[in-house]
């Protein structure tokens, strides 16, 4: 049935309806609920050609909650909260209906496709433990246990996730619901894989797949792909790829390119280095995201240099370059939060134990105070100098970077017109990216000596604090508004930065590999502007547990370890 007769039969079905009593909606609504469980897409056609001002008022906000619903069951992606939000406030006042835990559930998608975690986490909580223990609730409590593990993964929080995608799976066993059953085994093996527990994720994923011969093939293409990865890191290269050809042909792009990535590493481990060069070639010009890294991996490797001209390598590395500093996009942000920082939303602070005797107590505290008063004025008199040494050390190791890619541009140009020295660009590639590798090493392990000692209130720039763009900045936050990706004020204050300090942004993406994101680098440029948290809060129109959030996310990749927000902020200031 076509689109535009389903919708005819809807006006005709309100149309019917507009003559009746208003309560005679709730029966049309509720059939529309029924039916998203089967076509979620024409139920939702269907809801949006009912005329919404005709409607009671409890039917509106009835039609409100189907509006989250089935648009979640119809995957489309959750842009504003504002609808949801009214509804879990409607649904909490009458809650006689029993649409409460499920509205708080929704709630969880919702902000889970936002990306703010810490909020949909804590919606996921409160939708269990409003969740009756009807029988009739299994199935929504199964999906909350999913989506909730499903989450946990996401944000690396693997033995978290486990306990919650078990019991999603346990219900789901019971309920004999082979399509869920097969979808709880395969989150679950895929976070066992993400734990590097191999074993367990193959047990699971094997029996995914007898679950899921008798299903759509894309079923089976996911437990195809993890088992042919699990047997690759064993060294099973032939069960590997003897799995990534069993997986069927009429499969999602998506799917088909990272059977190719992984068959192309398989085969150049092997060294079937023609079969490896064509996959690898078909992966880097895929239309479709694919993950081009491996495939840049695979024609940068040094076993392919006699069938690689140095023009192609050198396009290859620009192109590998390129890809690295665009890599993580808007849905991928949260990947770096700690499970310290995804966790606070449920933390509580313990109550202090009070003193028996206040007299001691007061001592003590003096004591202490004297103390750290005198170990803060040592200290001072100490880093003053050994700080000035660090700043040196640290430069001087950019500095070995940069002169480190300018050595590589020269070997690639020296070898032009020499076919002998064309064979060992390759090599002397794989040279370059060890030392790259060691020198990126060497200046992190520069900074963590240096965070200790810098200054956390080091002063702005004048530069920067009597610029255009920061008065700008400045009359924004005032304001209360929002700046969005594509407002030009972001490139003017990416020069104006660049002004004081010319290699800020060079340096960034040396200490992140290039992964550096469009947040994560707007992030960076107002903490060295002096921009305060909450401020920052105004500016990207999120809460302040989100933005700290994003310095730890960003401490993490530039420190590769967990090292509190003040240390990233001193850290970036003296970039």
């Amino acid at each position: 049935m076509s689109k535009s007769i389903r919708i005819l039969q809807s006006l005709i079905i309100c149309m019917i309806f507009s003559c009746c009593n208003n309560s005679n909606y709730d029966s049309s609504l509720a059939r529309l609920e029924n039916l998203s469980s089967i076509s979620p897409s024409e139920a939702l056609d269907s809801l949006y050609a009912i005329d919404y001002d005709k409607l009671s008022a409890s039917d509106k906000h009835y039609h409100d909650f189907l509006s989250v619903k089935i648009a979640d069951k119809a995957y489309m992606t959750h842009t504003s909260d504002s609808l949801i939000l009214k509804v879990i406030d409607f649904e909490s006042n009458h809650r006689s209906n029993g649409r409460y835990a499920e509205a708080l559930y929704y709630g969880g998608r919702v902000y889970s496709d936002l990306g703010d975690y810490p909020t949909a986490l804590s919606y996921f909580q409160k939708a269990l433990e409003n969740l009756s223990p009807d029988p009739s609730n299994d199935f929504m409590k199964a999906n909350i246990h999913s989506q909730y593990g499903r989450l946990l993964t996401s944000m690396r929080l693997y033995n978290e996730a486990i306990p919650h995608i078990e019991s999603s799976l346990q219900i789901s066993r019971l309920q004999k619901d082979t399509v869920n059953i097969i979808y709880d085994l395969q989150l679950l093996g895929g976070t066992c894989f993400l734990a590097k527990n191999y074993n367990l994720a193959e047990q699971y994923f094997k029996e995914a797949l007898q679950l899921s011969y008798n299903q759509p093939p894309f079923h089976s293409a996911k437990s195809l792909m993890y088992l042919a990865v699990i047997k690759a890191k064993s060294g099973q290269n032939d069960s590997a790829l003897s799995l990534i050809r069993d997986i069927p042909d009429k499969v999602k792009s998506t799917i088909r390119n990272d059977a190719l990535a992984y068959a192309s590493d398989i085969y150049l481990k092997a060294g079937i280095v023609d079969t490896a060069y064509l996959y690898a070639h078909e992966i880097v010009n895929s239309p479709d995201s694919a993950p081009r890294e491996i495939g840049y991996q695979v024609l940068l490797s040094p076993k392919l240099k006699n069938i690689i001209s140095l023009d192609s390598i050198y396009k290859y590395l620009e192109e590998y370059r390129n890809r690295l500093e665009n890599f993580y996009d808007e849905n991928e942000i949260q990947l770096a939060i700690t499970q310290q920082t995804q966790y606070n939303y449920q933390m509580h602070d313990r109550d202090k134990e009070r003193a028996e005797n206040a007299y001691i107590v007061l001592m003590w505290v003096l004591v202490a105070v004297l103390v750290v008063s005198a170990s803060l004025i040592i200290g001072i008199l100490y880093f003053k100098n050994r700080n000035k040494s660090n700043i040196i050390k640290f430069q001087d190791a950019l500095k070995n970077i940069e002169e480190l890619k300018d050595e590589l541009n020269e070997a690639l140009k020296a070898n032009e017109t020499s076919e002998s020295d064309v064979s060992d660009v390759p090599s002397s590639l794989q040279n370059f990216k060890e030392r790259e590798i060691k020198l990126r090493q060497q200046l992190k392990d520069e900074l963590l000596s240096l965070y200790e000692n810098v200054d956390e209130n080091k002063e702005i720039p004048l530069e920067i604090l009597q610029s255009e763009v920061y008065r700008k900045l400045q009359t924004l936050i005032t304001d209360g508004k929002i700046i969005k990706d594509n407002d030009p004020i972001w490139k003017e204050l990416e020069e104006t930065v660049l002004t004081c300090s010319p290699k800020f942004i060079s340096n960034l993406n040396l200490l992140t590999l290039g992964n550096l994101t469009t947040i994560e680098l707007q992030t960076a440029l107002l903490i060295k502007c002096g921009v305060r948290p909450s401020q920052m809060a105004i500016i990207f129109g999120k809460s302040n547990g989100t933005i700290v959030s994003r310095r730890e996310s960003l401490c993490m990749k530039v420190l590769s370890k967990k090292m509190g927000v003040k240390v990233i902020d001193a850290i970036i200031r003296l970039l």
